[in-house]
């Protein structure tokens, strides 16, 4: 009696932990959906709008403009925090390094609790709780996951310097948030050099991302792809005309760079990196969809994320590209199994 009702057992908790690739997949797809619309309306449209002259026709247009961007923003929030919690709950239930699954779970708990106390409150402490536990999660996600994962060593670099360029950042952040914090006069030690090499890292990561993933697939982009590289790239260029201060601004408002490296290496990287995005997206195979899914996560987050939400951003990128979306037939083929041979010994 026992024998049998082990396997309904193992079926009933198999049907309540599997995560289920499919709800996966349109939940990436809503968010990419409603990411974009964002960074097109709120933080293009309506920013460049200052610059506009102000006639009546236009002011409507873009006080329609943010308002819809700022739904796309809050829809976009709503969805970055369900897959983060799914994706990390995915990952605690798959691990079997028991240091490493109590880590990435108490730290999932600490970054929910600071994000949850930063939206309510507004607190100092609670923005450093959310950003310290983030980095660490960020880094994990990224060391765990390609560690258990058959990744070339071209995928390692790119996301090594991806996951640089965020600690990067965050150091910087989270020093002058840590100052503020001990109410200390001093400036955290090396923080605008540690921001620029963040900045170079990504920058490189750009050429690194086209070797491990764009190489072997960039003919998938087609014509058409090509044509929306060249656009984009164009367009870049072609903003770059302008006033000094107007370029520096909007590139900071939208990817968070500075341009402090000369125009053509932010635009050769810029290339190789949407090349790989559009590449991946139009493969075909699962695999690369996650990767250009993720890579165009990273590049909507920036290299200075602005909101809470553009942290979740890259924490999914991240864990896109190191397979993380790919661990509901993981989880159920390893409970299953486990699950059988309990049965079994009862």
């Amino acid at each position: 009696m026992l024998g049998q009702a082990a396997p309904r057992l193992a079926k009933w908790r198999l049907a309540r932990l599997r995560l289920d690739p499919a709800i996966v997949r349109q939940l990436a797809a809503a968010l990419l959906a409603a990411a974009l619309l964002e960074v097109v309306l709120l933080r293009l449209v309506t920013r460049v709008g200052v610059y506009l002259p102000r006639e009546e026709a236009v002011n409507s247009g873009f006080e329609a403009a943010s308002f819809l961007g700022s739904l796309a923003f809050n829809f976009a929030s709503i969805l970055a925090t369900i897959l983060v919690v799914l994706l990390l709950g995915s990952m605690v239930l798959r691990m079997q390094n028991q240091v490493a699954r109590l880590l990435v779970a108490a730290l999932s708990v600490l970054m929910l609790w600071g994000l949850g106390w930063s939206l309510a409150t507004g607190a100092l402490a609670a923005d450093a709780l959310f950003g310290f536990a983030m980095t660490l999660l960020v880094v994990l996600v990224g060391i765990v996951l390609v560690s258990q994962r058959e990744t070339t060593l071209a995928g390692r670099l790119a996301l090594g310097l991806i996951v640089a360029a965020y600690v990067c950042y965050q150091y910087y952040t989270l020093g002058y948030l840590t100052v503020r914090l001990l109410d200390y006069a001093a400036v955290p030690p090396l923080s605008i050099a540690t921001l620029r090499l963040g900045e170079g890292f990504v920058v490189v990561s750009g050429g690194a991302a086209f070797w491990a993933w764009g190489a072997g697939r960039w003919r998938s982009a087609g014509p058409a792809g090509m044509a929306l590289v060249a656009a984009l790239v164009l367009a870049v260029a072609f903003g770059s005309l302008a006033s000094a201060s107007t370029t520096s601004i909007l590139a900071l408002w939208t990817t968070g760079m500075s341009f402090f490296f000369p125009l053509p290496v932010y635009l050769l990287s810029l290339a190789l990196y949407l090349l790989t995005v559009v590449a991946c997206l139009r493969s075909g195979d699962a695999s690369s969809s996650w990767i250009g899914a993720g890579l165009l996560l990273l590049l909507i987050a920036g290299y200075m994320p602005e909101a809470t939400y553009h942290h979740l951003l890259i924490l999914l990128g991240v864990a896109f590209l190191s397979g993380a979306a790919q661990l509901g037939s993981g989880i159920g083929t390893r409970l299953q199994a486990s699950e059988l041979r309990a049965g079994a010994g009862s």
